[in-house]
């Protein structure tokens, strides 16, 4: 038996990755480990086929012999997708070269007998392979309580980390968030990288790591316009302020949210003390039915100090929507805004009584708060009663009729609809 200081330490040799700069600070090494046994693993349409590809193309740019092997989609659509997504996000001077040593590195196949495959060690009749991927492994229907199969998959990764031949598997996820297939399949891989959905930003954990530390605070990643994944600018989740206005208090109230992606194991949720759930969950959907928007699958913390005795009243559904927008952009609200008014199920604003018109007037005129407040946002059926009240008054405020709350964005943040 050797003693330690016999045996020989191995130094790492790595696949680097050029197109996909984020990879390093995600997985805390610099490529692919040659020899290490990857998991991709996500929801449909998060991304996964199109990392897998760029992952090749890099390879193979690099003279790294790759083979993919295709268990659901043909190799044209895989070809198709490196001609309209991962070309064009490299450059036009690289494009003819890449084309050249893709053509001779990477081979796609359509495998319709995995199992023969794996069986027979497959991948030897390619010689010199340093890449092989795996997509999906669910692949064919193969069900999680496919013992055999994936004893077979487990042994052929063994001998493939003995031969020094990065394998990249691609998989799903269950209903429930958790990675498809037995639990040793975990156990069976260095390094699990996994993706989620919050709309067009992909939340990047990597719960296992062989070679580098976890990461269960999410890395967030955006599509851009190819449909390949960047680091996306929403890098650590933005606290917003909201003013809003309580009829039972006659005055105005600050609401807070944070809107943020939630820890890998972690389900999204709602944490408000004091405020009613069931209101807060129905807002949650009315912004995500929004064009463009699903922040159903975030998690969001909002404060909003109602005092005791004073209940939830609905004019305060507008600042907890924009906060919450807010906050999701992040974008700054303009200072000095004042929103008033119930949203309802189709993301309408209801106007306002001309009664409560007349006291928003007296509490502008009077209140502490209300030098703070230069604009109103309302219900564009509330304008005119406003405004006579505030006549009366002598107050002199900008009041802003919206008719939506796409209107509302449109209004404050023009530039997110452009994008």
């Amino acid at each position: 038996m050797p003693r330690l200081s016999e045996i020989l330490s191995q130094e790492r040799s790595y696949l680097e990755l050029p197109s996909i700069t984020w990879f390093p600070e995600a997985a805390n090494h610099k490529g692919l480990v040659q020899g290490g046994i990857y998991l991709l693993s996500g929801p449909p349409g998060a991304g996964k086929t199109t990392i897998a590809l760029q992952i090749c193309v890099d390879a193979a740019c690099a003279g790294n012999k790759v083979l993919y092997l295709a268990l659901e989609q043909s190799p044209a659509e895989l070809k198709s997708k490196i001609e309209t997504q991962i070309f064009p996000n490299r450059s036009a001077k690289q494009i003819e070269t890449d084309q050249e040593r893709i053509e001779h590195n990477l081979l796609v196949e359509e495998q319709h007998n995995f199992s023969m495959f794996l069986a027979r060690r497959g991948i030897g009749q390619y010689v010199a392979t340093r890449l092989v991927v795996v997509d999906p492994i669910q692949g064919l229907g193969t069900a999680p309580t496919s013992y055999k199969l994936y004893q077979e998959l487990y042994e052929f990764n063994r001998w493939a980390k003995e031969s020094r031949i990065t394998i990249l598997l691609v998989g799903h996820i269950t209903k429930g968030g958790a990675i498809a297939g037995p639990r040793s399949l975990e156990h069976n891989v260095d390094c699990v990288l996994y993706l989620r959905k919050a709309m067009r930003l992909r939340p990047l954990f990597v719960p296992k790591n062989r070679f580098g530390p976890e990461r269960y605070e999410p890395l967030t990643l955006e599509m851009d316009q190819w449909g390949c994944l960047e680091k996306s600018k929403h890098v650590k989740p933005r606290a917003s302020l909201a003013y809003g206005y309580l009829p039972s208090l006659m005055d105005f109230i600050e609401v807070q949210a944070l809107v943020k992606l939630p820890k890998y194991g972690d389900k999204p949720g709602i944490k408000a003390p004091y405020l009613p759930r069931q209101k807060l969950t129905q807002l949650v959907g009315i912004v995500s039915s929004l064009r463009d928007i699903d922040i159903s699958d975030l998690t969001f913390e909002i404060n909003c100090a109602i005092p005791g005795g004073h209940l939830y009243d609905f004019t305060l559904d507008l600042p907890l929507t924009i906060s919450m927008l807010s906050s999701y952009f992040q974008r700054a609200i303009p200072f000095g805004s004042l929103f008033v008014g119930e949203v309802d199920l189709f993301s309408k604003i209801r106007a306002i009584t001309p009664g409560m018109c007349q006291e928003l007037a007296r509490v502008l005129a009077d209140s502490q708060l209300a030098s703070r407040v230069e604009r109103v946002f309302l219900s564009s059926e509330s304008i005119d009663q406003l405004h006579l009240a505030l006549n009366e008054t002598g107050r002199k405020v900008e009041v802003i009729g919206v008719s939506d709350l796409d209107e509302l964005v449109a209004r404050i943040w023009p530039d997110i609809l452009q994008a």
